[in-house]
């Protein structure tokens, strides 16, 4: 219903001759549960570096009790407060590539807490692994062109195999301009 929603959004419907919908349907989901334990010098370490999610979308129920969870906006680190009985949507770099940028992917980082452990869980929704992610073409035109290169999973293997990743995230790797 989600993904309805912003494809709906983008402008694209599910009669279109262009009928992503399937694809979607057929994708994966994956369940993460993220303990990050109590640090006496949380200046030391990082519960999770920066880094954007790979797949379409991702749902996360953050610990109502110990922030943490932290995006880059304007070259500066925000800290998400937890609000109680929601979940945080954060548009991964399939959404980005698929929308040909009209949604961004948000880089992301998790701080420890000096005093207490935090918990989280995240839900991660992707295409199906096998699936060549690329801008719609309904969303690519002259006034807006394309700005991504095709990708898949094995390139995304291939980048994090390679020590590129040390430089620039996955996402900036496709971008073609």
């Amino acid at each position: 219903m989600l993904v309805e929603a912003i494809l709906e959004g983008l402008g694209l419907v599910e009669n279109d001759s262009f009928d992503h919908f399937k694809e979607f349907e057929d994708g994966s989901q994956l369940i993460v549960a993220n303990y990050y334990p109590s640090c006496p010098e949380p200046d030391l370490t990082l519960g999770m570096p920066p880094h954007s999610d790979y797949g379409f979308l991702t749902l996360l129920l953050q610990d109502q009790e110990v922030k943490g969870l932290q995006i880059q906006h304007d070259g500066r680190w925000v800290t998400v407060e937890p609000i109680p009985n929601s979940f945080v949507v954060n548009v991964g770099d399939h959404l980005e590539i698929f929308s040909n940028g009209r949604y961004k992917s948000v880089i992301h980082r998790v701080l420890v807490n000096p005093l207490k452990p935090r918990i989280s869980i995240a839900s991660l929704h992707s295409l199906p692994f096998n699936s060549m992610i690329r801008p719609s073409p309904k969303l690519v035109s002259d006034a807006s062109p394309r700005l991504y290169k095709d990708t898949d999973f094995a390139s995304f293997i291939e980048y994090m195999a390679s020590h590129e990743h040390k430089n620039k995230n996955f996402l900036e790797s496709r971008r073609l301009t």
